[in-house]
Formats: C-alpha cells, structure tokens, sequence
C-alpha cells in the first residue's frame, strides 16, 4: 500500500495527512471501483426481476462476506447503515424497546469512551430509569481491575467498550472484559479505532456486537458496520422500520422479519457498501490487515523515540509500554493553546486535529481542555514522521 495508490497526494503533493483516526483517504482501486459500479451496475436492490438489480445485489452481499472474513464471522450477522454513531445509537435504543434493559438497570461504560457511546444511553437513561457508571484507569492507563469488580453488580445489563483509546491509541484487552461477564450482560465493543488497524476476530473477543465505520478503513463516508451474533438479532428489535425489515403488513399491525434485514430499514447505501467492498478488495490485495498492522507499528516506533526526545518539554496522553496504534495526543507544556499549535502544523501543511476529539470525560480525568492528535496510516512514510517532528522541535525552540 504505497502512497502513489492515493491519488490525493498527487493533487497535493505537499500534504502531510495525520488525521486518519478522523477519517483515511481513498485509494485509486477504491474510487475506479465505485465509478465503474455506478456506471455500469447500479440498481436498486431486494426483490429484483432484472440484470442491473441482481448485479447491485450481489455487490452488495459480497461486501458483506468480505466483512464476514475480516471479522471472523457469517455475513448474516453482518448489517450496514451510515457510521458507528448511528449504530451505537440504534443498538442503544434497541436494547430498550426489547427490554433487555430496564428500569434500575446498569450500563458499564469507561472513562476513554468516544461521546457516540455515551450520549444516547444518558438520553436513554433520563427517560428509562436505568444508570450509567463509568470505570476509571490508573496512573499506566490500565483498567482498574478493582473499580471493575465493584461496579459490575447483578444490575449490570449492558457493557460498551471502545477496544482502542481515540485520544491515547492504548488497544484494551477487550477478550479479558469479556471473560469476566455473565452471560445476561450485553458486550457492545466500539471497534472504530481497532478494525482499521490491526486484525480483529469477533469470536475470539467474544462480543454479543461490534461497530465500526467504513471511512476510517478507505471506504467512503456513510458506510457504517455492525456484527451482532445470531443468538442476539433474534432477541433484539429495530427502531426504524420498512421495507425489508418486515414480512407481512396489515391494518393492525405488522410482523418483523426474523433475520438482520430488519435492521436494514429502507433503500441501503448501495453504493457505499460498494466503496467498503473496494476498500476491503485492496487491503487483501496488498498483504491484509497483518500487513497494516506491520507498518503501523514501523510508525509507532518512530513516533515513540520522537515523542520521547521532548517527554520534558510536552504533556503527552500517553501509555508508553503498551500495545497501541499510530495515535498521539499531546500539548506543549508551556503552551496549553491547542489551537494555536494545530494552525502551526496547518501552515506547515500537515492535518492534525485538535480539540476534545469527541473524549471530553478522558480530557477531563487529565485535567485537559483539549490536546493535539496525530495519527498516521498505511500511506504515511519516515519522511511524513519527520516532517512532523521538525514542526514540533520548531514549536518547542520557539
């Protein structure tokens, strides 16, 4: 996966992108990938009688079983709608209306969690009667193992866990917090910022449903995933219906369909499940998500010894000995003006991003306004560390 792949470094070929765990560019077979479908497939899909509606079916279903190997599962317990936002926020509301969550109940979030995982349960939680309790970390960024053990009561229902930090890129050991669950306790796993940087096996993990988005991995914006095992799309019902997520309509009322179509409500993003199916294509044409993976810790590597040449002279939310990915968040210590810092880096024309990143409780626990994040992919290079850093030693000399 070679820079020259992305057509966006041609057209701006003094761009430094460290913004990836926002959103990654696309690769040329990506963007050929959908134009050609579009121009010469597309139709709408279900119930098709005609060539153009099969082939789109087919495009689609095979994006599906793409994901289904990626994730280590059946393309049927696979559903599509436009991010990890949405799908937290569905999967949320889900859970309510098919009384698996209740008055009284608990849900088990921790204090690194992206707002799209808290949000909709204190919306939820205000109306329904249930709680919400948030688990610390320590001084090393690990789980506290005894704050766990005396929050995860019998009133626990739900528990929803980012398996990678967005601010400190720390990978959490997602398996283990499954290993400690009953049975009646819901696992959602946010996989945003783990599916698009290293392998990641649902049935290995042990989660009941996992998320994530497609623009994170190459695919277009608008594409968002979930697993949900089989034994749980049974239980669960939808929030938004129509269309396919129904067998039979009557006056008085109507019967749901029993399989993950009842999630997908309406006409689906055809084409965007298209740009996923492209994106997926690629990263197993050039070595799979191991291959990913390989490089990105070249990355992390570089960054470490980088960011460790100047530990005195910056505030870095970081986990130092720690399995992670290509993620930094930090501030100078003599300049707390995020802002400032990223419009340097801007003028250098390298994209950071700076702000709360969605993680205002982290920040908060750290006694943060905001910190400045970089975060590389499989197209940055030495030379895109480098130039990183050269700013950065210029902020620091300055």
């Amino acid at each position: 996966m070679l820079k020259s792949d992305f057509p966006i470094f041609a057209n701006n070929p003094w761009l430094v992108f460290l913004d990836n765990a926002a959103s990654t560019q696309k690769p040329q077979y990506v963007i050929d990938g959908v134009s050609e479908f579009v121009a010469s497939s597309y139709a709408n899909i279900h119930r098709w009688l005609y060539s153009l509606s099969e082939k789109s079916e087919t495009a689609y279903h095979h994006s599906k079983e793409l994901v289904g190997e990626l994730l280590n599962c059946k393309a049927s317990e696979i559903i599509y709608s436009y991010n990890s936002t949405y799908w937290i926020n569905l999967i949320a509301q889900s859970l309510v209306v098919s009384d698996v969550l209740k008055k009284w109940d608990v849900v088990l979030l921790w204090i690194w969690e992206h707002h799209a995982n808290i949000l909709p349960r204190q919306i939820l939680a205000q109306r329904k009667w249930f709680s919400i309790e948030f688990l610390t970390i320590n001084d090393e960024y690990e789980i506290d193992r005894n704050d766990f053990d005396q929050k995860y009561t019998d009133k626990v229902k739900v528990v929803a866990v980012a398996q990678v930090s967005n601010v400190t890129g720390k990978i959490y050991d997602v398996k283990k917090i499954q290993s400690k669950l009953r049975e009646d306790t819901f696992f959602l796993v946010d996989g945003s910022q783990s599916v698009p940087n290293f392998p990641v096996d649902v049935q290995d993990i042990g989660c009941d449903c996992l998320v994530f988005t497609g623009h994170k991995m190459m695919a277009y914006t608008g594409i968002g995933v979930v697993y949900v095992k089989k034994e749980w799309i049974k239980k669960l019902v939808p929030i938004i219906r129509w269309w396919w997520t129904i067998e039979d309509v009557s006056i008085e009322w109507h019967t749901l369909a029993g399989n993950s179509d009842k999630f997908e409500a309406g006409t689906p993003n055809i084409i965007w499940a298209v740009s996923l199916l492209k994106a997926l294509e690629y990263i197993k044409k050039n070595g799979g998500m191991q291959k990913i993976r390989e490089h990105e810790q070249k990355l992390v590597k570089e960054c470490l010894e980088g960011f460790k040449k100047h530990q005195e002279k910056i505030e870095i939310l970081w986990p130092v000995n720690s399995d992670r990915i290509a993620v930094f968040s930090f501030i100078l210590a003599n300049n707390a003006n995020f802002n400032n810092i990223g419009e340097t880096f801007s003028d250098a024309n390298i994209a950071i991003r700076c702000g709360g990143h969605c993680a205002y409780p982290l920040h908060k626990h750290f006694k943060k306004a905001g910190t400045c994040r970089m975060s590389a992919y499989v197209y940055n290079d030495e030379k895109d560390i480098a130039a990183f850093f050269d700013v950065l030693d210029w902020l620091i000399a300055a």
